[in-house]
């Protein structure tokens, strides 16, 4: 991989879209805003700069990426939309959804980014600074989350992107702090629709699109033994450094604690730190402020980071499957 890089950091502006346009042409990295986490953006046409993206982040290579664009005829130029795909696509980009589609025949996709799969996952991005630079650039962009593979998600401006990837990637463009806060919600269409991957749009509003229930895919899907249909499918993903207890009813001595709504636990005075995902039990915030936070506690060096129970409704599904990736014994 390119180590040693001097990154710069410029604030998003027409500027900085112009500026990253050229880098991702050259075949460099740029670190930039969407609407759910930062993305580390590579040429999706370009294999070799796909490569140094896998290589920046330690990104398996089985690991399919996302490719953004900036409207759905871009789309449609990559993946084949069946009617239900379509109307999925319709109702709710730009914004948090990633469908997976069959290629188009030609489809200017590097297999790289597809991980050999027939199929490509797409979506268009509401963020103004993404799109900016996705019209800038003029084609498909591929961009997992701009962290190391494994570590947090970064939600909070360039100095999360700064902390992982610096002296890795070419530029960053500091679009300020993130408003959904997880990643997007995957939804295969290729058969009957199917959600590979729970994220910032809620399964309740997709099935009401479609008129019916979201398939689910096979127990071993997840597995990090298997091919994954669809990034962010690993069972081990999303990790700190510090061990995850989920559902926490008590706070044992120098463990940190994400807490969630106005509930005080037992120990709580002991612990090593304590962040609250949403004083109010509110899903929205708290899924806002999941990865950061995790980020935050897992900096004061705790062995054990302890989570208190999240319901599972709405965005809690989300949040609830990150925090039991994060969890996987590793």
């Amino acid at each position: 991989m390119k180590t040693g890089l001097e990154t710069l950091i410029l604030p998003a502006g027409d500027a900085a879209a112009r500026a990253a346009a050229r880098t991702l042409a050259a075949g460099g990295l740029v670190a930039f805003p969407t609407e759910t986490v930062y993305g580390l953006g590579a040429d999706a046409a370009n294999a070799t700069a796909i490569a140094h993206l896998y290589a920046a982040k330690g990104r398996p290579a089985f690991n399919p990426l996302i490719a953004h664009v900036a409207d759905i005829t871009a789309a449609q130029s990559i993946g084949r939309f069946d009617a239900r795909a379509l109307k999925l696509a319709e109702a709710f980009w730009p914004g948090p959804l990633t469908l997976v589609v069959p290629k188009t025949d030609g489809c200017p996709v590097a297999d790289l980014a597809t991980a050999g799969l027939d199929t490509v996952a797409i979506r268009i991005p509401a963020h103004p600074v993404a799109q900016a630079i996705l019209r800038a650039f003029g084609g498909a962009v591929v961009a997992p989350s701009a962290n190391i593979s494994g570590h947090v998600s970064p939600t909070l401006a360039a100095e999360h992107v700064e902390s992982d990837l610096s002296g890795r990637i070419d530029l960053i463009v500091d679009g300020g702090p993130v408003a959904v806060g997880v990643e997007s919600t995957i939804v295969g269409c290729l058969n009957a629709p199917m959600l590979l991957r729970p994220g910032g749009l809620s399964r309740e509003r997709i099935e009401a699109v479609l008129g019916a229930a979201l398939a689910r895919p096979p127990a071993e899907a997840g597995s990090d033994d298997s091919q994954p249909l669809a990034p962010g499918m690993l069972a081990s993903h999303y990790a700190p450094r510090a061990n995850v207890r989920l559902n926490a009813r008590e706070v044992a001595p120098g463990e940190a604690l994400l807490a969630f709504g106005p509930s005080r636990l037992p120990g709580l005075d002991a612990a090593a730190a304590v962040m609250n995902l949403s004083p109010t039990a509110d899903l929205d915030e708290a899924a806002a402020n999941l990865f950061g936070y995790l980020r935050a506690l897992d900096a004061k060096g705790p062995r054990v980071i302890a989570v208190m129970t999240i319901p599972e409704d709405d965005l809690g599904e989300a949040i609830n499957d990150r925090l039991r990736r994060a969890a996987v014994a590793r």
